[in-house]
């Protein structure tokens, strides 16, 4: 709790030397997120594109400041500054979520997502307005109002060649503090090793780790690809961005107001969405011209890894029980089919 509130008195403070041209305004509005300060960085395309957005449609009457780099707090910082209306909006991953509903780490269950239109479509379905309800049991006044793409796909870059899940065997690849994640690396023949992200590069470069999971975007920006220079796109994961706001904060706003907000993080979730899918690209081709090597795996190699899958979900079911895995799994068939896929 003392973390909390000093975080809740950091965000006040801040909130309080934000612009002078903030407090002429009707409302401001706060938004926290992990991302760096730079267009480079899809958290950031969000928050400016929301802030563009809301400030030009409500003709000034509504200001936003965003807070990047964790400069309010983490994950479950920003989320308990919402729950208690010091904060209006967080932009975090679903690792700002399970520490609240652990169960929803079934979004990060591996190969269950096929592709970017069902991801997408998967986005817009029921389940997104069930977590919703999930968290609001949790953190009442915490709303789930958008979910982007927050970051594409994750797969292996590693320092050595990996075309099969055998060739992963022994490997040490680094996780995040994750028990999902560190149990999936194992289940692969794999060592999973924690280090945070900003230790990374020495990690790499030094053999502490021989491979991390992300999205090539993160390689790229971070300079990872100067020791990282093998991936398999196995395209594991796919990484979803959460708009959670202050419900109270949201239900006090004039009704024309509140309109203009929920419209400007669909906006933003769109925007972030864009930015992400063109960077990806962009970051493959990057990745290849600094001297990389990409392999998209065939079929048969690809099969190598599914049975993580079934052995994902056995644990998951272990841990947490089947509510949310037959709830995630209906969603990704209701997905299949709004993308016409069955």
């Amino acid at each position: 709790m003392t973390r909390f509130y000093t975080a809740s008195i950091l965000a006040m403070a801040i909130g309080l030397g934000g612009s002078a041209a903030a407090l002429a305004q009707d409302f401001t509005m706060r938004i926290a997120h992990a991302g760096p300060a730079t267009m480079e960085n899809d958290d950031y395309v969000g928050s400016t594109s929301l802030k563009e957005y809301i400030e030009g449609h409500s003709d000034g009457r509504v200001a936003v400041e965003i807070y990047p780099g964790n400069q309010l707090g983490s994950y479950e910082e920003v989320m308990e500054q919402v729950n208690v209306n010091a904060l209006e909006v967080a932009h975090v991953s679903i690792g700002g979520v399970t520490p609240f509903v652990p169960e929803l780490a079934v979004v990060d269950l591996q190969y269950i997502l096929p592709n970017d239109e069902v991801a997408y479509k998967f986005m817009e379905g029921g389940f997104t307005q069930d977590m919703t309800q999930a968290v609001l049991d949790k953190l009442p006044n915490t709303r789930l109002v958008a979910v982007s793409d927050g970051g594409r796909w994750r797969s292996f870059f590693t320092t050595s060649e990996v075309k099969t899940a055998d060739d992963l065997s022994g490997m040490k690849i680094r996780t995040i503090s994750s028990p999902l994640q560190q149990e999936f690396v194992r289940s692969l023949g794999a060592a999973p090793t924690p280090v945070a992200w900003g230790e990374l590069y020495t990690a790499l470069s030094t053999g502490v780790v021989d491979g991390t999971k992300n999205g090539t975007p993160d390689i790229m920006s971070n300079k990872f690809n100067e020791v990282v220079t093998n991936v398999i796109l196995d395209r594991h994961t796919f990484l979803f961005g959460y708009y959670f706001v202050s419900d109270q904060w949201l239900q006090e706003l004039p009704e024309d107001l509140q309109q203009v907000v929920l419209d400007g993080f669909e906006h933003a979730a769109s925007e972030q969405t864009k930015f992400n899918a063109e960077t990806e690209a962009a970051a493959n081709e990057a990745f290849e011209a600094a001297g990389g090597a990409i392999y998209t795996p065939t079929e048969d190699d690809r099969e190598t890894f599914l049975g993580a899958r079934q052995a994902m979900q056995d644990w998951y079911v272990g841990k947490y029980g089947d509510e949310w895995l037959n709830k995630m799994l209906a969603a990704v068939e209701e997905a299949k089919a709004a993308a016409g896929q069955e």
